[in-house]
């Protein structure tokens, strides 16, 4: 029952199940890589890469039939496949030339990254710590991991570092949001022609008000 984000009485396991939400989504995402193969919508990069390698409208359209008839292997209650290659196998999509297996990854792989932007850029609000920040620092420090090993120079891919850098930017966005406000205080005041003793104490309380509330908020 785990499967379907159920959790039985008395289990501390979690109750959300990411692969759920990923069965539901992704085919919205593969239905829109198949739609950005369309020879029409292409652009001259991916034109000449067609050409380079003889790939025709025809290529296109089969090698997407054989992607979707092995995903429905997973779920033929008749004769179900146990892998993602055994699935590809039966389709015999490993035939395929690589050029060509690589524009229809290359077409999913774009739409997922894009989605993934997007959503990250919707949970999150500028000048506040985003709640997908952790898991983006686990990314991030991956990367930098990766490169360590084929010879980039070596630096910090701690995660921790990672997620330090990405709160340093939050207070560096609040910081900067601050200063503007401030600017805006002191060019109105100057508009409205204040006396010079008001211009020096009234932005003075207003910046340790802001500071307080960003940094030390109420509970």
């Amino acid at each position: 029952m785990s499967c379907i984000g159920y959790r039985q009485k008395g289990d501390n396991g979690p109750l959300y199940n990411p692969e759920r939400d990923y069965a539901y989504i992704t085919p919205t995402l593969m239905t829109r890589a198949i739609e950005n193969m369309d020879i029409g919508t292409l652009s001259a990069e991916a034109l000449d890469w067609y050409a380079k390698n003889n790939i025709t409208d025809d290529d296109v359209n089969k090698i997407a039939e054989a992607l979707a008839a092995a995903q429905r292997d997973f779920v033929n209650s008749a004769d179900p496949v146990s892998s993602f290659e055994q699935a590809l196998s039966r389709r015999n999509f490993v035939e395929f030339s690589y050029p060509l297996r690589q524009v229809l990854f290359a077409a999913i792989g774009e739409v997922c990254c894009a989605a993934w932007f997007l959503a990250v850029r919707e949970v999150s609000v500028v000048g506040e710590e985003s709640p997908a920040q952790s898991n983006m620092a686990r990314f991030s420090s991956a990367v930098k991991e990766f490169a360590v090993r084929h010879g980039a120079p070596k630096y910090d891919a701690d995660f921790i570092a990672e997620h330090l850098r990405m709160r340093n930017d939050v207070l560096q966005t609040r910081l900067n949001l601050l200063y503007k406000e401030l600017e805006n205080t002191r060019d109105q005041l100057a508009a409205a022609q204040v006396p010079t003793q008001a211009v020096a104490v009234v932005p003075r309380a207003t910046l340790f008000q802001r500071v307080r509330e960003i940094f030390m908020p109420r509970r």
